[in-house]
């Protein structure tokens, strides 16, 4: 089945053929060039293909949840700590209006820079991100809020504190959290979603994920 990048190089490689054929020869350049990478995506194989994805998946220019609620949101109001120990960076929370009603975003966020992924640890959250993730969600169910979330993470931060801070038992929680709301509910994949740390933020009533995700 044909990607949608490839549909679209083959798309402009008929217009560009057409145009040939009514005499633009300045096509030519480009029209090569074009065939150049249909013939690369054709060698391919299955292995490479998926590793592209995952390279496009993990690739530092992909719109992270800060960009989706700047373009998405209006009034964004983020949320900070989970009221017990700490402000997980790695975690995004807030109220917003989509569309002009109210909603609850939370969302991993992995940092453009160094500066930035190294505060947001990579996206890979400590206990407190999940424990300010189910904080969000309660007051959401508290209001009738709908609750999106944006999934981007490698994984829960593995390290000897997280483990010590409870991960494994705020992962489960978290996705207890997620399966007992009654308000609608919607977990998109925009990057990464790697093991338990992912599918804390994913059990909604519908799950949606991009192509090269």
């Amino acid at each position: 089945m044909a990607s949608e990048h490839e549909l679209r190089l083959r798309e402009r490689l008929g217009k560009l053929r057409a145009l040939r054929l009514l005499g633009r020869t300045s096509v030519s350049g480009e029209l090569e060039r074009l065939q150049q990478q249909l013939d690369q995506i054709a060698t391919e194989s299955t292995d490479e293909k998926i590793w592209r994805s995952v390279e496009l998946a993990r690739h530092q220019d992909r719109p992270y949840t800060l960009d989706y609620v700047e373009r998405l949101l209006d009034d964004f109001f983020e949320l900070h700590g989970d009221r017990t120990r700490a402000d997980d960076q790695a975690v995004v929370a807030g109220l917003g209006r989509f569309d002009g009603r109210t909603v609850v975003l939370v969302g991993q966020q992995k940092g453009r820079d160094i500066k930035e992924r190294t505060r947001r640890n990579f996206g890979m959250a400590y206990p407190e991100g999940y424990r300010k993730a189910m904080r969000a969600m309660e007051l959401a169910e508290r209001h009738g809020f709908p609750v999106i979330t944006l999934v981007d993470t490698p994984g829960a931060y593995p390290g000897v504190a997280a483990e010590q801070h409870g991960q494994g038992g705020a992962i489960a929680r978290s996705q207890a959290v997620m399966a007992r709301l009654t308000v609608p509910s919607v977990a998109c994949v925009i990057g990464e979603g790697g093991s338990g740390g992912a599918i804390a933020l994913a059990l909604a009533d519908r799950v949606l994920m991009q192509e090269h995700a």
